[in-house]
């Protein structure tokens, strides 16, 4: 017999409406906010070290610290993943504060000494007294 011939005989698994298929549960929900509040935790943490970045790390540090904090006021059982975050948002809100004060008491010990800094390269008229008002500037200056 040649297949598909006797219609008549379907198999019995076969017959029936199809069944849908049942959505297969995750292994755990995620939290997309302790995600992003981790993420953007060290992140900032590595903008506050570095320096340069420093007000980069204030700004993200603050930004990980209310991501975690609503991440782990949720319904949801606290998860590591926003406890992370609010830490080392913590750590680099207080290195870029650290930072920033540093900074800030520098170039206000130094405006004056920028100031006649300023002048002094204006008025320069070749290379050798622009190394003067640099050399000027390495010896006034007061960390």
């Amino acid at each position: 017999m040649a297949p598909g011939r006797h219609a008549d005989r379907m198999d019995p698994q076969l017959q029936g409406p199809a069944q849908p298929l049942a959505a297969l549960p995750s292994a755990r929900p995620g939290n997309g906010l302790a995600v992003a509040a981790l993420v953007v935790g060290v992140a900032s943490l590595v903008a506050a070290i570095s320096f340069i970045l420093f007000p980069l790390g204030l700004l993200g540090g603050l930004v990980a610290v209310v991501l975690g904090l609503i991440a782990a006021t949720r319904g949801r059982p606290t998860s590591g993943q926003a406890v992370a975050g609010i830490v080392c948002g913590v750590v680099a809100l207080i290195i870029a504060i650290t930072f920033a004060v540093r900074f800030g008491t520098f170039v206000t010990r130094n405006t004056s000494v920028f100031t006649s800094f300023d002048n002094c390269i204006a008025k320069a008229g070749n290379r050798s007294a622009v190394s003067n008002c640099i050399a000027r500037l390495a010896n006034d200056i007061r960390p």
